[in-house]
């Protein structure tokens, strides 16, 4: 007699590890407030222009901006996950795009090139502390 198993198989999924997750924000957020007080005690005035008038980027924004922007990548990336390895990789490839399209942003709207580059540079330490955290991580769900 043989005995069939009722349980499906497990399906392999990406599943984000909440520690990795929580440092891989945190080191993005760390390194752009860093880049931000450091760029004030510069004298860097952070002013970009936009179709509203100027606006100054302060630390609220910053924080924000990288916060956001982590949790827009990692949701797309858990959603993708639950479909398949080739959407898992187009998601990836894209985050990588937009976060290197991003910098023309602060890079054509500042108003001196201190703070584009430095806004810029934030936008890319998003990005790679974004790649480090959700690269590798795939494998099984646990129980």
């Amino acid at each position: 007699m043989s005995t069939t198993s009722t349980t499906s198989p497990r399906v392999k999924v990406w599943a984000p590890n909440r520690s990795r997750v929580a440092v891989g924000a945190a080191i993005a957020l760390v390194i752009n407030t860093g880049i931000w007080i450091a760029g004030r005690a510069a004298d860097v005035s952070f002013l970009v222009g936009s179709p509203v008038g100027d606006m100054r980027v302060g630390l609220l924004e910053v924080i924000l901006g990288t916060a956001s922007g982590f949790a827009l990548g990692l949701g797309l990336v858990t959603w993708a996950a639950r479909r398949s390895d080739a959407l898992v990789r187009a998601v990836l490839v894209t985050a990588v795009a937009v976060t290197v399209l991003s910098t023309l942003g602060p890079l054509t709207t500042a108003h001196e090139t201190s703070s584009g580059a430095l806004l810029a540079a934030m936008h890319l330490a998003t990005g790679a502390a974004f790649m480090a955290t959700v690269s590798g991580a795939r494998g099984p769900a646990g129980p």
